[in-house]
């Protein structure tokens, strides 16, 4: 009678460390920072003084108000952008400070 196997894919095992470690998520949102030019455009980023992340909520802190004020109109379009870029759902809101 052969043994059943326990073994899996190295490639499978890494997919299900970073799922239950929430590591896609932390990647994820390192991605956005490092690629926030591409995202949310020059304007946007050079004015940008942080990111930060909550749960499925992104915070960011723009240091003009005329562009704070801008950016509160394209929040829908920033949202898309940011899931399209990442190819899932990572945040759901997007607080400007």
């Amino acid at each position: 009678m052969a043994k059943k196997s326990n073994l899996i894919k190295l490639g499978d095992a890494i997919k299900q460390l970073f799922k239950q470690e929430h590591l896609d998520e932390k990647m994820s949102q390192f991605a956005v920072k490092s690629s926030w030019k591409d995202i949310a455009g020059d304007l946007i980023a050079k004015n940008t003084t942080e990111i930060s992340f909550n749960k499925k909520i992104i915070f960011v802190t723009l240091q003009s108000a005329a562009l704070k004020h801008e950016v509160s109109f394209r929040k829908e379009e920033l949202l898309k952008n940011i899931n399209e870029f990442c190819k899932y759902n990572l945040i759901d809101q997007i607080v400007i400070r």
